[in-house]
């Protein structure tokens, strides 16, 4: 038994002591070191009944280095005052607090806000902290614990609040401008003067077939009739969707690890084409062989002009970890046949495996435009017919279209 438990005890035999010997004294001082550790252990037993540690952002999703505030406020909504407490709120990494030199964890990737005082029966206190952070993510903000103790500081105590809130920082967003593609049109005509986004099912009339042409453009019937291949004419599409497919992997193996600077770079770029797309109206989506956090599916968000798809996708590249679910070329067979004809794809990639190329390949077979932006020269350089490439070495180097 810790000698402090035994406080009780001790004041109980002086008291009896004290009383059967006819020693007042004794008495009354065991008595008093018995109440005394009797209430010291009911005050601890009860710091914690009805306070209140409550936390509140100013946001839940900021782009990087903007500041947002977190309001934390105590309260204690009894008559049994806390002589004195410190509560400690944990946060990620990579979150930082303006003019706070943040405590170490033994916990990896978090570190601690921590603020020390005494709280008054019935009263409450309140703290302002300016947050921010330079790396995209999904911050966590807690758990946090409080301890205190009673007024002789014998049972210090400790509660918990197990709660975990996060803050999502989007990904460095450019200009198309910045990055070397044309800000008007990255994506439009290539050689050989098709329309940009066509319907299949509204055909405006035929023309003489052209190198390059697609099968499924090819009008048998008339080419019959004629004697020489034709080809149709289709109406521009009303809804333009561009989908854009995000590879994860920087490097061959994944036992390889992966190239943090390398990945950075694909998830901005992706970023910023997808901010470029819904600021043009298109239907955008994206697909990346990354994943949700503690979700084990893919990220998938299929093309929408919905109010909110632009925020949704700029969170899902936030989230985006080193960990992939499989390759990329598997997400994109799964997904080939939801594709609305004449979607524009951008993939985005710094590694083009086969199976990727492939994938490709067959999409721009379909009759998809197809564009890869290649954020490293083995990527560019991969062999890709139909597919338009366009190097983006960094973030502020010119492109080159390849193809």
């Amino acid at each position: 038994m810790p000698f402090r438990d035994s406080w009780p005890l001790i004041g109980g035999v002086l008291f009896f002591v004290g009383f059967g010997a006819g020693l007042p004294l004794v008495a009354l001082v065991g008595l008093g070191v018995m109440v005394l550790g009797l209430g010291a252990r009911w005050w601890s037993r009860h710091l914690f009944d009805r306070l209140v540690l409550h936390r509140r952002l100013s946001e839940r999703r900021v782009f990087i280095d903007e500041p947002v505030t977190l309001e934390v406020e105590l309260t204690n909504r009894k008559l049994l005052p806390l002589p004195w407490f410190e509560w400690r709120l944990a946060l990620g990494e990579h979150l930082r607090v303006a003019g706070e030199s943040l405590a170490a964890s033994a916990v990896p990737g978090l570190h601690y806000l921590v603020r020390r005082g005494t709280l008054g029966w019935y009263a409450a206190e309140r703290w302002r902290f300016e947050l921010a952070s330079s790396q995209r993510g999904y911050h966590p903000i807690g758990p946090a614990a409080v301890r205190s103790s009673d007024i002789l500081g014998a049972w210090p105590s400790r509660t918990e609040d197990v709660g975990v809130d996060h803050l999502v920082v989007f990904p460095r967003v450019y200009r198309l401008a910045e990055l070397g593609l044309p800000a008007e049109r990255p994506f439009g005509e290539t050689r050989g003067g098709n329309r940009i986004f066509e319907d299949p099912l509204r055909i405006a009339g035929l023309r003489e077939y052209r190198p390059g042409d697609p099968l499924r453009r090819i009008d048998w019937k008339a080419t019959a009739r004629a004697g020489d291949l034709r080809s149709r004419v289709y109406e521009p599409s009303a809804s333009r969707q561009l989908y854009v497919f995000l590879n994860i992997d920087t490097l061959e193996h994944a036992w390889e690890g992966y190239l943090a600077d390398e990945l950075e770079r694909l998830v901005s770029l992706a970023a910023s084409v997808v901010s470029w797309a819904a600021g043009a109206r298109y239907a955008v989506g994206l697909l990346a062989n990354g994943a949700f956090p503690d979700a084990d599916r893919p990220i998938r968000l299929p093309p929408s002009r919905s109010r909110d798809q632009h925020a949704r996708l700029l969170e899902a590249l936030a989230v985006i970890q080193p960990l992939t679910m499989g390759d990329l070329a598997g997400a994109i067979r799964r997904e080939a046949g939801r594709l609305q004809a004449g979607t524009t794809i951008v993939t985005v990639a710094s590694l083009v495996p086969r199976p990727l190329a492939d994938a490709l390949e067959r999409l721009a077979g379909e009759g998809h435009r197809v564009h890869l932006l290649a954020t490293s020269e083995r990527a560019a350089a991969a062999p890709l017919p139909g597919v338009t490439v366009a190097r983006v070495a960094g973030a502020f180097q010119p492109a080159e279209v390849l193809a």
